[in-house]
């Protein structure tokens, strides 16, 4: 059942969400540029992020500095042989104006229908633009939904957090990010429509991982949802992008996210195997 928040608008719930997750980056930003204030080379900017974002270790900076002979892209593939956890250099393709509109607009929801008057099932694909909304239309007049995660490999954080807060919103402190210098609790706004009656069951499967793990964990946690299917990836690390140049950026683990009462690292166990 939809209930409308009262004095809550769209803008708010998005400005508190946006708020939250860019102080946390902003934070990192900084101690990065105290680093040091002279930087001499893309390849020392990138091991100094590298240090202060994931912690790596100095004596291992300079022998990779030396290894490569301050070349980018030999200094950003050893930094991710030796981060290991989920980072990654990622070449840039370019996409043409139609490609980045049709991205814009591209469902989160890979299909749904009706199970019963009051149930229905959603395959959430990801968590895109418009996912709250969508969740929203399709939920009217439902006391039950099952949502399929099975094919979710996670997606953008906030939005992923604003269909979180339909069900399970607010919630203080709801998450906690934490990087070698930095403890970010993250709380869970209050939602334009609240849904927090509905009975929820949510599949999960081998592909279920990152912001996907979390949504599945916080509704679980909060929301007394029930998951069925298999183990989940674990990917449980929120990434910080870096530029390497103009046709390469470089991932780097952020951030270990936890939420109480829940293990995402090593993949999260459903309450009932399929």
């Amino acid at each position: 059942m939809l209930v409308r928040s009262p004095g809550v608008s769209i803008c708010w719930v998005r400005l508190i969400i946006v708020t939250n997750i860019v102080f946390f980056f902003q934070t990192l930003e900084l101690q990065a540029n105290n680093f040091e204030k002279q930087i001499p080379s893309n390849s020392l900017r990138i091991l100094q992020e590298a240090k202060i974002i994931s912690g790596l270790d100095n004596e291992l900076a300079q022998k990779i500095a030396d290894r490569c002979n301050l070349e980018t892209i030999c200094v950003a593939q050893e930094i991710v042989k030796e981060l290991g956890n989920y980072a990654n250099l990622t070449r840039i393709e370019p996409k043409s104006s139609n490609q980045r509109r049709l991205a814009e607009v591209l469902p989160s929801v890979k299909k749904s229908y009706k199970m019963s008057d009051e149930s229905i099932f959603i395959e959430l694909k990801h968590f895109g633009r418009k996912a709250e909304w969508e969740v929203i239309n399709l939920l009217e007049g439902s006391n039950k939904v099952v949502f399929d995660l099975t094919e979710n490999e996670g997606g953008d954080l906030s939005r992923m957090i604003r269909v979180a807060s339909l069900f399970i919103g607010p919630v203080k402190k709801a998450f906690v990010v934490r990087s070698q210098n930095l403890v970010t609790h993250f709380d869970i706004p209050s939602p334009v429509y609240s849904m927090s009656d509905m009975n929820i069951v949510l599949v999960v499967g081998q592909k279920t991982a990152s912001s996907a793990e979390l949504f599945s964990a916080l509704l679980r946690q909060y929301a007394g949802a029930k998951l069925v299917g298999e183990k989940t990836r674990g990917k449980d690390w929120l990434l910080k992008v870096v530029p390497v140049n103009d046709k390469f950026w470089l991932s780097i683990p952020a951030g270990q996210i936890f939420v109480p009462g829940e293990k995402i690292v090593d993949g999260i166990l459903p309450d009932e195997k399929h």
